[in-house]
Formats: C-alpha cells, sequence, structure tokens
C-alpha cells in the first residue's frame, strides 16, 4: 500500500489524510514539537491515521523509522509544519521543496531579503531586540511602520504603528509572546507600511510547474481597536486586472524562494507603485474549512489539488476558472468574560448563499473582542453564481453580527 506522510495535520492539514486515504494511502502523522499551541492540537482527527509519530530532535532517527514504509511523499499540514516536512522529504529523497531555503520561507525578514535581491518590490525591513532600536530604525525609514514575529501566522501579534510610544509597546508585545505555532520570538520584524488594498494568492507547485489556486481580495477593517481585523475573503475573477498583476507577481515568487513542490499561501499588497509581498507560506491555506469554501467558485479546492499534484507527479502550469462568487465572511466576538451560551447560527440556514459556517469559541472558555485571526466568533462560508443574491445575502449576515454574540459572564 501506498504510504503518505502529514507533519502536523491540524487546521487545514486535518483535510489531507482523508484525501489521501480516499485514493489508496496509508497516512502518518508526525507531530513537529511538543510545544505546539493547544488550539492547533484540537483539530488532531486520530482515526484519520495510522500511526502518529512525535519528533523528539532526531531527524535522522525519524527517517529511519518511516524509511520502511517506503512513504512516497511528505506534506506540511501547518505553518509549524514547514521546516521538518522539507527536511524529512530531504532525507527520504521524496519529492518536494529543497530545503536550501527552507529559512527563507519561514522567516519573514530572510523572505523579503530574497525577494528584493531578486527585483521583485519589497517593503524596506529591520529585525529588532528591543523596542528602543525599533524605533530609532523607523525614524530613519519613516512612518507608519508595522511591526510582527519573524515565522508566525493569522495576524498573531501585528501591530500598525505610527509613533514611538505604540511601536515601542508592540515590540514589547512581541518579545514576550510566543508565536501562533508556540515559539517563543526572540526577535520582532519591523518593516515600512505597504498602501493599498491586501489579496491572497494560493497555488499548488509540482516539478516547478505552477497552478494559481485562486486570488481573494482579503479585507480587514479598524474593529475594537484594532486595523487588522479580518472582513473577509472574496474570489475574484482571474482576467480581473488585480488577479493578472498579482498572479505574475506570485509566479515570480515562488521562483525567487525556489518553492518547486507543494501548496503556497501568499498575502500581497496591491501598491501604488505594484504588488509587493506581505508574507507567503509554503502550506496551503487556512484556517480550515477556507479552501473548500473558496472552492465552490473555482470547481476545485487547493487541498484536493495538493493531492493530486503529488499523486499524479505534476499539476498544470495555468490558473482557475471562476464558476460563482465565493467568500469567507468573518463574524467578530464583540464581548468579554466567559462564555455561557453560544449563538445559534442555524438562522443562516435561511440565506441561499449560505454554505456552511462555523463557530470557534467554546462554551466556558474565556472570550475577547476580536483584534486579530485568532479571536473570531465564527466563519461564514457563502458562495452563489448569481452576484445580486450573493450580495444580498452577505449585506444581511453583516448587519446581524451584534444580535449573534455570544452570552457572557465575568
Amino acid at each position: 500500500m501506498k504510504t503518505a506522510i502529514v507533519v502536523d495535520p491540524y487546521s487545514t492539514g486535518h483535510l489531507l489524510a482523508p484525501r489521501l486515504r480516499a485514493r489508496g494511502y496509508r497516512v502518518i502523522a508526525v507531530q513537529s514539537s511538543p510545544d505546539l499551541a493547544p488550539s492547533l492540537l484540537l483539530s488532531y482527527v486520530p482515526g484519520d491515521f495510522d500511526e502518529l509519530i512525535r519528533f523528539d530532535g532526531d531527524l535522522a532517527a525519524l527517517a529511519e523509522r518511516v524509511r520502511p514504509h517506503g512513504p512516497s511523499f511528505v506534506l506540511p499540514g501547518n505553518e509549524s509544519a514547514v521546516e521538518l516536512a522539507e527536511a524529512l522529504g530531504a532525507a527520504l529523497g521524496t519529492p518536494g521543496n529543497a530545503p536550501k531555503l527552507t529559512a527563507a520561507r519561514r522567516n519573514k525578514y530572510m523572505m523579503i531579503e530574497r525577494l528584493g535581491a531578486a527585483g521583485l518590490l519589497t517593503a524596506r525591513q529591520t529585525m529588532v531586540e528591543s523596542g528602543a532600536e525599533a524605533v530609532d530604525w523607523a525614524a530613519r525609514a519613516g512612518w507608519p511602520v508595522v511591526a510582527k514575529p519573524l515565522d508566525s501566522a493569522s495576524t498573531d501579534h501585528v501591530y500598525f504603528c505610527d509613533d514611538a510610544p505604540a511601536l515601542r509597546d508592540a515590540v514589547d508585545s512581541i518579545l514576550s509572546s510566543r508565536n501562533f505555532c508556540g515559539t517563543p520570538n526572540r526577535r520582532a520584524l519591523v518593516q515600512t507600511y505597504l498602501d493599498g488594498a491586501e489579496y491572497v494568492v494560493n497555488t499548488v507547485s509540482r516539478n516547478g510547474r505552477h497552478y494559481v489556486c485562486d486570488v481573494l481580495h482579503s479585507a480587514k477593517r479598524t474593529l475594537n481597536g484594532s486595523p487588522f481585523v479580518y472582513d473577509y475573503y472574496r474570489l475574484l475573477p482571474p482576467d480581473d486586472e488585480r488577479s493578472v498583476q498579482l498572479m505574475a507577481y506570485i509566479r515570480r515568487t515562488l521562483d525567487a524562494l525556489e518553492i518547486t513542490d507543494g501548496a503556497a499561501h501568499a498575502e500581497v499588497r496591491l501598491t501604488s507603485r505594484g504588488p509587493a509581498l506581505v508574507e507567503i507560506a509554503a502550506r496551503a491555506m487556512g484556517p480550515a474549512g477556507s479552501t473548500t469554501a473558496i472552492g465552490r467558485g473555482t470547481g476545485h479546492d487547493q487541498v484536493d489539488l495538493l493531492v493530486d499534484a503529488f499523486d499524479r507527479g505534476s499539476c498544470p502550469d495555468g490558473h482557475y476558472r471562476f464558476l460563482a462568487e465565493a467568500m469567507v465572511l468573518y463574524l467578530p466576538v464583540l464581548v468579554s468574560g466567559r462564555v455561557e451560551a453560544l449563538p445559534d447560527l442555524g438562522v443562516l440556514d435561511r440565506f441561499e448563499s449560505v454554505c456552511g459556517y462555523g463557530i470557534v469559541p467554546r462554551v466556558g472558555s474565556r472570550i475577547a473582542p476580536t483584534l486579530d485571526l485568532t479571536q473570531v466568533l465564527a466563519k461564514v462560508y457563502l458562495s452563489h453564481a448569481d452576484r445580486s443574491v450573493f450580495e444580498r445575502d452577505w449585506a444581511a449576515i453583516r448587519g446581524m453580527e451584534e444580535s449573534l454574540q455570544p452570552v457572557v459572564t465575568s
């Protein structure tokens, strides 16, 4: 029987095993670290795997343990998995991105430096170990700036700063915390602010050929005092002028970072000077469910395309078709306290465009008003071929967000 390995099969990664098993693979799970965020581990589905191996830091021993199974390939299921998945794949001689640039595919500073050296438009940046160092650099580079961890995800500890006190506080907060994957932040990244709207480009590559799965408008809004609250992801047609520019830029980005095999999830600003990368991850888009929802508008799903590319050994060199409107809509938390009762999202079933939804908090958990993607109340998935129906439903749901809050106590 064919065997596949999924490192950190959490978040979107939990979708990989069922699809691999449907193609006749036995699937081995590898947990990359004992220090992963508990919120990630909640999405693990034990019944999807033939074995779970907890990595103890000995790559050679791990490779020897799984080698007798003759694995066909190793896939990262989550951001935390990228480094180990690429290293293990190389040790086993299976298809994957060469480890030479793994660090640049995870470390956001190295990533942007690599793109700048390749002639691509990027922000100016620096790495710092203190708030004072950050303020000194920003005073020379110019305000505003953005501060964030070097290798996290989901807008975790991302701050927009337009003065010295805000930047000092942001850097102090980053350096005193762990990133989304559970690793302590030793340094912070500070970058000049990129103007323009933000977009997402999701891809799958195999043998250096790149297929663009979708281009999404990634809208954020200012809410609860944060400018980084996710509003929605909305699918754009591939022939939209913005999509054309973004797809061309991301193909060059993939080549510059030598992402030859696997999924990628890129965030890009379309600035007044053209596209400029915010960051790219060498794994599928998260959170779980988003790729499936967007797939209703394209006729395919990034996870399915990823499995297909590795199972077949190839992928097309092209881009998606636009079949219907599609969106992931985020409902924010507007209250704080201990959750006593969750809202009934069943009221959304009456909308023609709604094709699913998922609520994040649990009864008994403590919640606070949404500041970033790690604190949302719910995700609502919409898709419809009729744009007017789609936009009517979208507006109605957004207008309901205050009435869809949990019941909380202090």
